[in-house]
């Protein structure tokens, strides 16, 4: 699959990326401090942040084909968002509980086991995006990662939270649901158009 690495970044597609995220990290330490639980405002704050990022990231991918300025976009938020959820981690797991383990007893098996496989994941695939030549890239590695990101954070957005942050889930899934659906759309004549070509051949 063309365009599924990071290629030729201008100082404009890296601004205005790392200015976005760099202000959210900004927001998710300082806005803590006006006021509540300082630790447990800047988890929630970091999951936000990410949430943010992540948005552009997968609705980016999903049309990264297009263009190598959309691929390079694409990667770039994914990157910005898996900083800022290593911060939610790091958060999560030593200052609001204690350590791995007593996050699984805080958590649950399926919570806690779920948010660790996508880190994991989500870091593994941030290396490789930028440390692998674009030959040795995995489309299906990519999908698999994104589809598990989606899937964790549609899911406990809008399952298991309510509020604002709850809404801030469904224009998230919601979003991304449709750009599928329009990428699955555009697709479809693509397809007819080899296909008819194939046949004159």
């Amino acid at each position: 699959m063309p365009n599924d690495r990071p290629s030729a970044l201008t100082l404009s597609q890296v601004t205005l990326v790392n200015v976005p995220a760099g202000l959210l990290i900004i927001w998710c330490m300082i806005a803590p401090e006006l006021g509540g639980d300082l630790e447990l405002g800047r988890t929630k704050l970091t999951i936000w942040a990410t949430t943010f990022l992540l948005l552009p990231a997968l609705a980016f991918w999903l049309f990264r084909t297009s263009s190598q300025v959309v691929s390079n976009l694409a990667y770039l938020f994914w990157t910005g968002a898996w900083v800022l959820f290593v911060l939610h981690a790091y958060w999560a797991v030593f200052i609001i509980f204690d350590g791995v383990a007593d996050t699984f007893v805080q958590q649950g098996t399926v919570i806690a086991g779920g948010n660790f496989l996508l880190l994991g994941l989500w870091t593994l695939d941030v290396l490789m995006i930028w440390l692998l030549p674009a030959r040795m890239q995995s489309f299906w590695f990519q999908l698999i990662v994104r589809l598990i990101a989606f899937l964790i954070f549609a899911g406990t957005l809008v399952v298991l939270r309510g509020g604002a942050i709850q809404v801030l889930g469904f224009v998230f899934t919601g979003t991304l649901i449709v750009a599928a659906l329009v990428r699955a759309i555009v697709q479809v004549p693509a397809h007819k158009v080899e296909a008819q070509h194939g046949q004159a051949g």
